[in-house]
């Protein structure tokens, strides 16, 4: 059997890897140049080399036409260059599919447990009875599953005269804001795809630096255009601050 460049194949010595170069004679036949799935590169012979399976038994596929799911039962087999599995639909029926008329379906990522340190974004106004608005953002400072309820629980800061120094939330009143879009600084969430605007009504605006992701950068929004130079998030704020988001 032929290959080429791209394909990903079997090595019956080193196993997985893709065909980087080929084919060309040898004295011993067909030869490639092939890279491992371990990254090295090593000459091999075409007489050593099987396609490499597209899906295993177990996964979980798509029809690109049909777009009905199928579990692959058995396979690969082959006839000729042609790849097909036996496939089983959500019903229980089997039948046959060929490779390149399926896609894979990627597992759901797990949701992660929301944690201490995490940031969350309010869901609706008042929730769960905190004088809170949709889109508030509070910084988790205790998560447990609440024993008298039975139910999981956060707890955050509640905001400058609230009649209470925390408030509690249910799973449903909130969500977890990746931690790449927002900042905490002195116990206050900073949203970075927000402005800001300073105690002399000037507007401000926040990223991470490119080159130091663990740095939040602050700039008046009418030099962002000229070069993010100027300050740090804690900067701004000792120089300019409360910074308001607007």
């Amino acid at each position: 059997m032929t290959f080429k460049v791209g394909d990903k194949v079997v090595n019956s010595v080193f196993g997985r890897g893709e065909i980087v170069y080929g084919p060309y004679d040898t004295p011993g036949g067909c030869g490639y140049f092939f890279k491992g799935d371990d990254g090295h590169h090593r000459t091999v012979s075409g007489s050593l080399l099987t396609p490499a399976a597209t899906f295993a038994v177990g996964d979980k596929v798509k029809g690109r036409y049909s777009g009905a799911t199928y579990t692959i039962e058995a396979g690969p087999f082959r006839d000729g260059d042609y790849e097909w599995y036996a496939t089983k639909e959500e019903d229980g029926r089997v039948g046959h599919n060929g490779a390149d008329s399926l896609t894979a379906v990627e597992p759901e990522a797990a949701d992660e447990p929301v944690k201490v340190g995490d940031v969350v974004r309010i869901l609706e106004d008042y929730a769960y009875h905190a004088d809170v608005k949709a889109g508030d953002l509070f910084e988790v400072k205790s998560a447990c599953t609440d024993d008298f309820w039975d139910e999981f629980r956060i707890k955050v800061n509640a905001g400058p005269g609230a009649r209470m120094s925390e408030w509690t939330f249910r799973p449903q009143d909130f969500e977890k804001v990746p931690a790449d879009t927002v900042a905490v600084h002195d116990g206050v969430v900073y949203d970075l795809s927000a402005r800001y605007r300073d105690q002399d009504g000037d507007y401000w605006a926040l990223r991470r630096n490119p080159e130091d992701s663990s740095v939040v950068q602050a700039q008046c929004t009418p030099t962002v255009p000229y070069g993010w130079c100027g300050f740090t998030l804690p900067e701004a704020i000792e120089k300019y601050g409360p910074l308001t988001r607007v």
